[in-house]
Formats: C-alpha cells, structure tokens, sequence
C-alpha cells in the first residue's frame, strides 16, 4: 500500500530522472539553440502537474480559500467584486474563464499548476548548456514545488519572473518590465522583482557589475521601508494585519537558511563568473534573496524570496559543474541531496504547519490513508 510518502518522494525523484533524460537526449534546432528532448521533458512536467493540479482542495495551504473566491467571483457582478475584495486581476479572470468553460473548480488548480511548472521549466531550459537539468528540477521539486500547492496565485507570478529573468541576462529592460506587469496581474508582490534591474551588465567586459552589491545592500531596506510608511497605511484589509502590526527591523533566520549558501557560493565565486556570464547573474539574484531574508521583518513577511528563491537551483548545480576536482563534485552533490531532503520534510511535511495540509495526499482519482 502506497503512502503520501511515497507519492511525494517518487514524484520527486521521477521528474528529476526524466529531466535529465531530456537533457541526454536533447537536440539542437534549426536557430543552433539546444532544446531538452520533448517527449521527456513533457513527462519530467507532467508528474508535476498531475500531483498539484489534480490534487483535492484540502492539500495544500489556502485550498478552501480559492473556492471560496471561485464561488464569489462568479456568483456577483465585476463591480460588485470589486467593491469588496482585492484580488489580482489576472487570477479574476482566470476565476470567470475556469467558470465559462468548464464550471469545475478543479480546472482552476489544473490550469494554475500547469502554467507555474510550464514557465519553471522554461526558465530551466535556457541553461541546458550550463547546468544538469536533472538536478535543478531536483532541488526545485523538493524545496520550492509544495510551497506553490497552497499559495496558487504567487507561483503563477513567480514562474512568469523566472522566464523573464532571461531578459535581464539578454539586456533587454523593456521586456523584463513588462513580464513584470504580467506577473503583477496575478501577485501585487510581483513589482518586488524590479530590483533585478539594477544588476547591469558592465558594456567593457559583458558581465555584471560588482558594485549591484552596494546596490542590493541599500536598495532592499530602503525599499522595505517604503512599503511599510507609504503603501502599508493604505491598506485597510483585516487579513493583512498580521504584517502590518510587524515591528521588527532584522531577522537572523539567514544564519541557518542562507548563509551556508553564500559562503559556497562566495567559495565557487571566480570559477563561476569566469566560466558564465549567467552564474554571476544568479549569484546576484542570491544575494537579493539574502538581504530580503534579513529584513523581511520590516515588512513582516518574508514571501518576496520565492522570487529569487530560483537563485539556488542554478547556482548549487552549477558549483558542481565548474570544478574538476572529483572529491569536491562529490561533496556538493551529498550536500544537495541532503539539504533538500531535510528542508523539504521540516518545511513542507513532519510537524510543519504545511505538514497538516499536505498529509494524507488526496488526488481527484485517488486517496491515500496514510
């Protein structure tokens, strides 16, 4: 008899598995692009999505809350919506389109799912060349998949960043700001990934600047602040509160959530900006993510790293890909596999508070007791 375990362990390790058969088997089309193998790369995806879209609305957190605002967007007029709630609205319309074509609330977890792997494993297809696809859906899968079964709407808009972050790498400003505009429609956070246009690209050399660290160090509070004295008292909503009441300034979770990371990272540093242009830019995503973490009490929540939270599917693969010494190779590859475990199972299951949404795993054509 299969347990929620079981399912959750194998999805994992399944959709890793055929990500880096798509990438043995990729090909090169017609552009001189590589392209991970289709029929692979489809089904790597599709075990992701069937678990989260096809899952029942009690797994995962906010489940309830989704049908609930399924039910009311459908149920009053556009103004009379608007007149009390707040939601973003590219997920509105997705809420009244699920409802015209299908009137199964379920397709509203199907289509959220679909779209949020989609553009995951588009962002993760860019870097073929750069790093195992492998394992990147492999850290992806195990730390930052589950969190997207509860919070639906931000993981639609934080895979649209994903896909967008290519434009910063490729210049092209003009394009980054308007993915982020997409992405506001379905998350307000979204504006939050604007801070990765201040990682230029030095015109002499083509890589990024070192002094976007001073930036990111001064931009992220000063932000922060900002929000906290001249959007926070605009916000009226009661389910907000809890942030708003925030006192705090600094947060020392980074000692144990981060700074591990950086100290690798910062360890691999030369190799990675000499062996790719694309490492140094997520490095700097990573620091963005650091810096957030430390002041997140200003804001009081911590959400806006799932934007950056990418950072780390690039970079630990690529620490492994850029040295030559075996043992070191080796090393990483334990201390992957063993973070991610242990991250998944105390963020997302054990005694978590996520653990009460996501165990026993119910899907639409199956249940499971245990």
């Amino acid at each position: 008899m299969f347990s929620s375990y079981t399912v959750y362990i194998a999805t994992v390790l399944l959709s890793s598995v055929f990500a880096s058969l798509a990438q043995k088997y990729s090909r090169t089309n017609k552009k001189g692009i590589r392209i991970p193998n289709k029929f692979f790369w489809f089904i790597s995806m599709a075990i992701l999505i069937f678990i989260m879209g096809f899952r029942e609305y009690t797994i995962g957190v906010d489940g309830a809350n989704y049908i609930r605002g399924y039910d009311i967007a459908n149920s009053m007029s556009f103004i009379d919506y608007y007149s009390t709630f707040t939601t973003e609205p590219g997920f509105y319309l997705l809420y009244r389109l699920v409802y015209f074509i299908f009137n199964d609330y379920q397709w509203l977890f199907i289509i959220t799912a679909a779209i949020t792997i989609a553009c995951f494993y588009k962002a993760f297809s860019y870097e073929i060349d750069n790093i195992s696809l492998g394992l990147a859906v492999f850290i992806f899968a195990s730390t930052q998949y589950f969190y997207y079964f509860g919070i639906m709407r931000m993981g639609v808009a934080v895979s649209i960043i994903a896909v967008a972050y290519r434009y910063i790498l490729q210049n092209e400003k003009k394009k980054y700001i308007w993915m982020v505009l997409i992405a506001t429609l379905f998350h307000y956070s979204a504006p939050f990934a604007l801070a990765a246009l201040f990682i230029k690209p030095n015109q002499i050399t083509n890589r990024f600047k070192n002094s976007t660290l001073i930036k990111i160090m001064i931009l992220i509070p000063l932000g922060f602040y900002g929000v906290r004295y001249l959007i926070y008292p605009f916000i009226s909503a009661s389910r907000y509160q809890g942030y708003i009441d925030s006192t705090g300034t600094i947060s020392l979770g980074f000692l144990t959530s981060s700074l591990p990371f950086l100290i690798l990272f910062s360890f691999f540093y030369n190799m990675l900006v000499a062996k790719n242009k694309s490492y140094q830019f997520y490095f700097f995503l990573f620091i963005i993510k650091l810096f957030t973490e430390i002041f997140a009490p200003v804001i009081g929540i911590g959400r806006m790293v799932w934007y950056v939270n990418i950072s780390i599917c690039f970079l630990l693969p690529a620490s492994i890909r850029v040295n030559r010494d075996h043992m070191i190779k080796l090393l990483v590859l334990v201390f992957i596999i063993l973070y991610s475990a242990v991250y998944s199972y105390n963020a997302y299951f054990g005694d978590s508070f996520r653990g009460g949404y996501m165990l026993p795993y119910e899907n639409v054509f199956f249940k499971l007791v245990n």
